[in-house]
């Protein structure tokens, strides 16, 4: 009985957030803080790293676009180890923005433009990740038989492109994620997350918005992403790959599941108050987890 009942409300509560929809143009005004505690974890080879941070957006002023924005990223901490190779990489890209300042250029309904200041924070990054990799490389020389340092310096300015910036700050697991845009229960859209393709379906409540998404890759999509994994990890392979990947492919030994789950609750003024994000991937059983929840402060 308690089984039936509980699918009916399950069943009823699915019914009724059918057709609903929300535009999320959030309410700004110059000189309006948001704060927010940050906290995740992620697992890749058995090995869990905790992370946390503070978030803080700032609107510093009104432009005939929309609106500037002032993203500033302080207070990270990690518990992984400082001289474990694993533990460096995987936090390498919080590092680099760790007391970044980042202006945001936001249209009238609050997307995502251009980041102003973008060559400032592609040097300083650049500077705090070269920092960081010397650093890598000194406390563990044994990694240069594996990865070189100039190819992952490389990687690293790859990965900091204004395109990559602006996909970081409104993928899943960010306060941005929601802000432009107009969801319907039922809808489903396509978005990329590193290089992975993923088909997501939405649905509304009121003012909470989950939203539900599984990897949903071509097979050119599956090439270009195994060929960019090898570029990075085994450049000297790469060449090699590239003439055998469609053997490769048919082998059938070469499969990338990816799963995400999100949840935002937004506030009167159409600004995140609680989030959390869980994404879940297995490349050629190599498995990873990333749990992520996010708070408004004030």
């Amino acid at each position: 009985m308690k089984k039936v009942f509980a699918f009916s409300i399950g069943l009823l509560m699915a019914v009724s957030s059918f057709g609903q929809s929300i535009k999320v143009t959030p309410a700004f005004k110059k000189g309006m803080v948001k704060t927010y505690a940050v906290t995740s974890n992620v697992t890749v080879a058995g090995q869990t790293i905790n992370m946390t941070s503070e978030q803080k957006y700032t609107i510093t002023k009104e432009v005939p676009e929309g609106y500037e924005m002032t993203l500033e990223t302080t207070d990270f901490k990690s518990d992984g180890n400082q001289d474990n190779p694993l533990s460096r990489l995987l936090t390498i890209s919080d590092e680099i923005l760790k007391n970044s300042r980042i202006q945001i250029l936001l249209n009238k309904e609050g997307k995502v433009m251009d980041i102003v200041n973008y060559q400032e924070v592609k040097e300083k990054s650049l500077t705090m990740a070269n920092h960081i990799i010397d650093e890598l490389f000194e406390s563990t020389p044994e990694i240069s038989q594996v990865l070189k340092k100039e190819t992952l310096r490389e990687q690293v300015s790859k990965e900091l492109t204004s395109e990559k910036i602006i996909n970081g700050l409104t993928v899943s697991a960010s306060p941005l994620a929601l802000f432009g845009r107009t969801i319907t229960s039922g809808m489903e859209d396509k978005y990329n997350n590193n290089m992975v393709s993923l088909k997501r379906i939405w649905l509304v409540t009121g003012k909470v918005v989950g939203a539900s998404a599984k990897a949903d890759m071509s097979r050119e999509e599956l090439k270009t992403f195994i060929l960019s994994q090898v570029e990075k990890m085994a450049p000297q392979q790469a060449d090699m790959i590239k003439e055998n990947i469609d053997q490769v492919l048919n082998t059938g030994l070469i499969k990338l599941d990816m799963s995400e789950k999100s949840n935002y609750e937004l506030a009167d003024d159409l600004w995140v108050k609680s989030m959390t994000n869980d994404m879940e991937s297995n490349f050629m059983g190599q498995k990873s987890d990333t749990h992520t929840k996010i708070q408004l402060k004030n």
